[in-house]
């Protein structure tokens, strides 16, 4: 096995990690309340992952000013109140996408101040160890990777819930109302979660396999 060629690609997958390895949804199983009962439909799951963006990268970066001048428990209720502050203040961000949505998500847009993707990263702002920049790149790569699991779940849901995408109707032959309800979320979160952890494996096998056709080829034995 070629080490190097595995640190190396470790070393650059740290950028995307959040998005497909490290997904907070699928493989950190964080936010699952919103990721299962939201995704009802893709409009919903814009909405929300817009006010995910937009609350956790600023909180984040509050979260890294103050968390190691603050006793923890007195950081964690700011980190809270400024979350809110943050959803309620970019409400108006959503309602382009559909008429009232706001009072369709009800309760789950408080939700977001508390959710555990952000306590995650806040709770990493108050370590020495803590790289700054990267922080906020994992702040802005797991707002990605939220919005890409709350598309996929949403998009599965609503085509086979309702036979529609973003609320427009289109032929599809199955049709099960069962995909609306919670259990169908719980389902497509481990269905999608294994996909990806397959995935991640595929690209280590190749790049093993890879240095050992190469010293074959060359008649020298490939290295571990």
């Amino acid at each position: 096995m070629n080490l190097a060629r595995i640190r190396t690609y470790r070393k650059h997958s740290r950028w995307s990690d959040g998005l497909f390895w490290k997904n907070p949804v699928l493989i950190g199983g964080l936010a699952l309340p919103l990721a299962i009962i939201v995704s009802h439909n893709l409009k919903s799951a814009a909405a929300i992952s817009i006010l995910m963006a937009c609350s956790l990268v600023p909180t984040v970066l509050f979260a890294l000013l103050i968390g190691r001048r603050l006793p923890q428990w007195i950081a964690s209720m700011l980190y809270m109140g400024m979350a809110l502050a943050l959803v309620v203040a970019s409400e108006p961000l959503i309602l382009p996408i559909a008429p009232g949505i706001n009072d369709t998500l009800g309760v789950y847009l408080p939700i977001l101040s508390v959710n555990t993707v952000l306590s995650t990263l806040c709770a990493r702002a108050a370590s020495k160890r803590v790289r700054p920049f990267l922080l906020m790149v994992d702040a802005v790569v797991y707002s990605a990777g939220f919005a890409l699991a709350m598309a996929l779940i949403a998009c599965v849901r609503e085509l086979f819930g309702s036979n529609t995408i973003w609320g427009i109707a289109v032929k599809f032959p199955i049709r099960t109302r069962g995909m609306q309800i919670a259990f169908a979320g719980f389902i497509l979160v481990a269905l999608f979660g294994a996909l990806f952890r397959s995935l991640h494996r595929v690209v280590i096998a190749l790049l093993c396999r890879r240095p050992r056709r190469q010293a074959e080829a060359a008649g020298q034995p490939s290295g571990r």
